[in-house]
């Protein structure tokens, strides 16, 4: 194996890895944004549940295929899994936060 092939081999790794970490980022929003009430959303976020849950899961779709992509073609996350990874964080560094600031 010669180097050019090593440097790929660890693109391709790095790629998949962080696609993966992406995926998993994603499915962990739309688990928590599902199995809160409506009306914790509705006193402690600006948006709807119903918000929450159609951008996240337009989240899980592009996320999803993007890691599938990436992983299973060797390709780039692309512009789409990664607005997906950023619509997660948005909701864990956001109204996630915000809900177990005001649990008890």
């Amino acid at each position: 194996m010669d180097f050019l092939q090593m440097v790929l081999l660890i693109e391709y790794g790095l790629y998949a890895a962080l696609a993966l970490v992406g995926a998993g980022m994603v499915i962990w929003a739309m688990a928590d944004a599902v199995r809160r009430p409506a009306s914790t959303f509705e006193n402690h976020s600006r948006q709807t549940k119903s918000t929450w849950l159609l951008i996240l899961g337009a989240a899980l779709i592009f996320g999803l295929g993007s890691a599938a992509l990436t992983v299973l073609y060797g390709g780039r996350i692309g512009l789409f899994g990664l607005a997906a990874i950023v619509a997660a964080g948005v909701y864990l560094a956001g109204p996630k936060r915000e809900f177990q600031t005001w649990s008890y």
